[in-house]
């Protein structure tokens, strides 16, 4: 992500956006909205969740900030917008990056459909979390994912 300061429209650098910046640069640990609320509102107690989230939509909508969805339970935020791909562990929720092909082109969409973009998303097991008992973990995240695609 490429923090930017100078001022735009509709975007004011305020102290408390420029700490969840700061917060945001080079952070590879995907955070939630509710996890960057935490540690901002550390230094700046009267914070409110709102500036959070409407600093992390300014973002999205600039183009600075990617919003991925691999955690069925909230969104979380990547400042790494290059294409790549999440691998996210079903045990703990860590989520890495994946590097991917240059461009990814779907094979035999139809004619005159334009693709806007690609989410390309893996599910596993971590190191850490490998030699510990994984399966009933696994075995729920199987279930829930496909609740969530028969809907």
């Amino acid at each position: 992500m490429r923090t930017t300061t100078a001022p735009s429209a509709g975007f004011r650098l305020t102290p408390q956006r420029a700490e969840i910046l700061r917060l945001l640069e080079g952070n590879t640990s995907h955070p939630s909205a509710e996890e960057i609320y935490r540690r901002v509102h550390r230094k700046f107690p009267g914070m409110s969740f709102a500036t959070v989230y409407n600093t992390l939509q300014s973002l999205l909508g600039r183009g600075e900030l990617l919003e991925i969805r691999i955690d069925p339970k909230r969104s979380r935020f990547d400042p790494f917008t290059p294409q790549h791909a999440h691998l996210m562990c079903v045990k703990c929720g860590a989520i890495a990056d994946v590097r991917t092909p240059a461009e990814l082109k779907p094979l035999g969409k139809p004619a005159g459909f334009k693709v806007l973009s690609c989410n390309v998303e893996f599910y596993g097991v971590c190191p850490a979390c490998a030699g510990k008992t994984a399966t009933k973990e696994a075995a729920k995240w199987q279930k829930r994912t496909q609740k969530r695609t028969r809907k």
